[in-house]
């Protein structure tokens, strides 16, 4: 097992001015070693520096603005040449969609048509205090492992209506340099550990725990001055990937794996079999997988898309990247079961699993983990999504959602874990697997108001998409 923490406590503006993109003219030259501290517009030769979190502010989206979003996304992922990534603006409470001018004639009736909204589900909850279901130990019966619950009648669809402005640069775009740029060799790529594509703005992001002149004319020669912006977080690193212990099989989400230390993420099922999802960094391929409670192999290794010495890897044929899985097929005589654990790193609570989230991630976003160190920690925020991240031992994990919060933070053996919400029944809603995280001030894990929590987790959606088989549910 490797954690993933952060290495610096320094302090990180909350609230800042946000670079809107500009150029401005040149100020007179210095050298590229000068350090840049503070918040530095872009020149025609050299990217914006700015020191705020530009989602500090983000609001959780209503659930019809979510949805259409969802769907304005996939539009742009169809289409990515011709539009840019789309997003809420909340000036305008709207989705924009927007587009680039490629002589395409047909992308603004693309982007800009009726999107239907109906039977809209609440899933959003980070209250601990719902009540849930009790239960022993024993897996669903075929009946309660299948069912959904009651079915709503159906709605008559309204329409959302997107809009639709101009924009430079398009997904594609945006996507090639968020995965390029860590490891594109660039002046200051030590300091770099994180970049993410900032929709709103139609630039990538790229996080440093320092910044210099030299830095930012490299990244603007290499791409474009208004293409990249720096965010200085002075200090920080992404930090390493980071078990409730002494589970009995059939096995909960949540528990600790042993003995390399890392956390069970949700129970799995493909073609009547039991497996469960957890970080690919865990594991290894075709590696054996033992519980501290069992001197056996509790199962194995059968698909996962990470390099233990680069991070992530396409897999399966997919031209994306899949964040930090690995599926594990559970060995004759062991299961997995459709709960999850819940409370503190020893509590014996728990609740059943009502499925995957019916959509991802989008900033603004409170969820709970749930690793086996330190049990459940809940009001994390997302705060980017498609991020890449490079960690302390030089892995890089891509297409990654990042979260937020003050006061208790993840720490190393939560790698693996759930990242959930927990929905009105008081079920869990399966949201991402936790791959790493850092901040926590000097002791890496509690979160103050000048160094707070920082996480990265992998998109469940993903995981169904990319791995056999699908969430094991109530």
């Amino acid at each position: 097992m490797r954690s993933r923490l952060t290495t610096g406590g320094a302090r990180v503006v909350a609230l800042g001015l946000l670079v809107t993109g500009a150029v401005v003219a040149a100020p007179t030259s210095a050298s590229a070693d000068t350090a840049v501290t503070g918040d530095v517009p872009a020149t025609a030769t050299a990217v914006a520096v700015f020191t705020g979190e530009p989602a500090d502010t983000a609001i959780e989206l209503p659930a019809r603005e979510a949805a259409a979003l969802e769907t304005a996304e996939a539009r742009a992922e169809g289409r990515p040449d011709a539009l840019a990534p789309p997003f809420y603006d909340p000036g305008t409470a709207r989705v924009s969609a927007p587009v680039v001018s490629t002589g395409d004639v047909t992308a603004v009736p693309y982007a800009a048509a009726a999107i239907p909204i109906s039977n809209l589900v609440d899933e959003s909850g980070v209250d601990e205090t719902v009540p849930g279901e009790a239960a022993d130990k024993e897996e669903p019966t075929t009946s309660a492992a299948t069912r959904g619950g009651t079915v709503a009648a159906q709605a008559i669809p309204t329409l959302y209506y997107p809009a639709t402005p101009a924009a430079k640069y398009s997904l594609s775009r945006l996507s090639a340099v968020r995965d390029e740029v860590l490891t594109a060799g660039l002046v200051g790529q030590a300091s770099m550990y994180s970049a993410y594509v900032d929709a709103p703005r139609n630039r990538v992001v790229v996080e440093a725990s320092a910044v210099t002149e030299g830095m930012r004319n490299a990244l603007a020669t290499r791409y474009a001055a208004d293409l990249v912006a720096l965010r200085l977080t002075p200090g920080e690193t992404a930090g390493v990937s980071q078990a409730r212990h002494n589970d009995t099989s059939p096995f909960y989400g949540g528990a600790k794996m042993g003995p390399d230390g890392c956390t069970i993420g949700f129970g799995w099922t493909h073609q009547g079999a039991r497996y469960f999802v957890t970080a690919g960094h865990c594991t290894t391929a075709s590696q054996n997988v033992y519980m501290d409670r069992y001197s056996s192999a509790v199962g194995k290794v059968i698909d996962d898309n990470w390099n233990n010495s680069t991070g992530s890897v396409k897999i399966n044929g997919a031209s994306y990247y899949s964040g930090d899985l690995s599926l594990v097929k559970m060995n004759s005589g062991f299961g997995m079961t459709a709960r999850m654990w819940t409370g503190g790193p020893t509590s014996s609570t728990n609740r059943p699993v009502a499925g995957p989230a019916s959509r991802s991630p989008k900033i603004g976003d409170k969820y709970c983990t749930g690793g086996s160190t330190k049990g459940s920690i809940c009001n994390w925020k997302v705060v980017a999504t498609g991020t890449t991240v490079r960690y302390d031992d030089g892995t890089v994990a891509r297409n990654m959602t990042k979260g937020t919060k003050h006061g208790h933070c993840t720490a190393p053996g939560d790698s693996g874990g759930p990242i959930f919400t927990i929905n009105s029944a008081g079920k869990i809603v399966a949201k991402g697997i936790h791959s790493g995280g850092g901040g926590g001030g000097g002791d890496h894990f509690t979160g103050s108001l000048e160094s707070p929590c920082r996480e990265w987790f992998t998109d469940i959606r993903l995981a169904e998409k990319i791995l056999p088989g699908i969430i094991y549910k109530y």
